[in-house]
């Protein structure tokens, strides 16, 4: 009786631990540049995030393109469940190549435009 027992809480703390650190692997669909900056030497931007539904965070991000021309980012969500907070981080330090462009986030099913250079001028603006 005790070994039925002690199965079946080893299996109960690994569902519930799956469910509570899974969670931090899957990618957020959700989220929304507020504002960002690019260092003097424009090699590294710091982006600023939220979240556009109610509940989650953002914990990493990635860029996911093999264009040197172009990002194309991939927000995580933190560990803790659905509304957990472990990890979690709005502001994000990239770096930036010289040949970078444009900025596309992850946005429900697709990348979109969010932060593009300015070809006449060469500053960085939201799109």
């Amino acid at each position: 009786m005790k070994k039925k027992l002690s199965i079946i809480v080893v299996v109960l703390l690994l569902l519930c631990g799956g469910y509570y650190f899974g969670l931090g692997f899957l990618p957020r669909t959700d989220v929304v540049v507020v504002d960002f900056e690019v260092s003097e030497q424009q090699d590294q931007i710091t982006i600023y995030t939220s979240i556009a539904s109610s509940a989650g965070y953002t914990r990493s991000v990635k860029n996911v393109s093999d264009d040197p021309e172009k990002m194309e980012l991939k927000f995580y969500s933190a560990f803790g469940g659905i509304n957990g907070s472990i990890g979690a981080k709005d502001e994000f330090d990239l770096p930036l190549s010289p040949e970078c462009k444009e900025i596309y986030v992850l946005l429900y099913d697709d990348y979109r435009l969010l932060i593009a250079k300015n070809p006449i001028t060469g500053e960085w603006e939201m799109v």
